[in-house]
């Protein structure tokens, strides 16, 4: 949470100020103003935070093994914990690499599908507004 803290603020930061005073004077609320400024200019940042979440939240190994090895029972079995158990534990390294080769086109197509739902145009500035 405050990696991807940063990340909202920084971009917030880079967002002009002359896009408020503009929108001030045109007479717009802080609720106009944070739905017509704000998201949208976010909208690379929310892209790029949503992608770093996804694709680590597919590497979440260490934390569920060190606190309970995917137990009870399977309750907390995660495809990084299953491919370790399977790899190292049941000395099974080639069904260890197929869950390998699973949980990274797994990532690659959730990181391509977060990318494509931000939209068409990629060469879009920042700026969209200005």
């Amino acid at each position: 949470v405050p990696f991807h803290t940063l990340i909202y603020q920084g971009g917030v930061r880079q967002i002009p100020a002359s896009f408020y005073e503009a929108a001030q004077i045109d007479g717009a609320g802080r609720m106009q103003q944070f739905f017509h400024i704000t998201l949208p200019q976010l909208k690379y940042t929310m892209i790029t935070s949503s992608t770093l979440m996804v694709v680590g939240s597919l590497a979440y190994f260490d934390l569920i093994f060190v606190l309970t090895a995917g137990g009870p029972g399977y309750a907390t079995r995660l495809l990084p914990l299953h491919m370790y158990l399977t790899g190292f534990q049941a000395n099974d390294m080639g069904a260890a690499s197929a869950l390998g080769v699973i949980l990274v086109v797994v990532g690659l197509g959730l990181a391509i599908l977060v990318q494509s739902l931000g939209g068409r145009n990629r060469a879009a500035s920042q700026l969209e507004g200005a």
